[in-house]
């Protein structure tokens, strides 16, 4: 899935990335199956404009929902972008609850990634460009 947004009129999560990877059977005709995804959700603590203050560490809390919730991960790995997702720097999760940042000095904006592997191997690759702008 790709979803982009004008940045114009929505300056925060412009372009949202998710790609899942799993194993399915044939579902019988007329039937419903539910499918195998997982997405990650981070909640840092922003203005109403979506923006923090620009050269300071900041806390992201995420948490997994769908298929992978509450069951053991195999790899759950983040990376963080300053330049819109052209480039991406590792980002290590404290405690297994939140990602510990230093936002960039001047005003910009926080692009974000997360890699998850669940145990039947099932896997997500999300990016969020634009998750959160700075201010300075």
């Amino acid at each position: 899935m790709d979803s982009s947004r004008d940045h114009a009129l929505t300056p925060v999560s412009t372009r949202v990335r998710p790609v899942w990877t799993f194993r399915s059977a044939e579902t019988p005709q007329g039937a419903w199956s539910a499918l195998p995804l997982s997405v990650v959700r981070f909640t840092p603590r922003l203005t109403p404009a979506s923006t923090a203050t620009a050269g300071q560490r900041f806390a992201v809390p995420f948490h997994i929902e769908g298929a992978a919730a509450g069951q053991r991960i195999r790899k759950l790995a983040f990376a963080v972008s300053y330049d819109n997702g052209s480039t991406w720097q590792s980002a290590e999760a404290v405690g297994g609850t939140h990602l510990s940042l230093r936002r960039p000095a001047g005003a910009g904006s926080v692009s974000l990634r997360a890699e998850l592997t669940d145990a039947q191997g099932n896997t997500l690759v999300q990016a969020i460009e634009r998750a959160s702008l700075t201010t300075s």
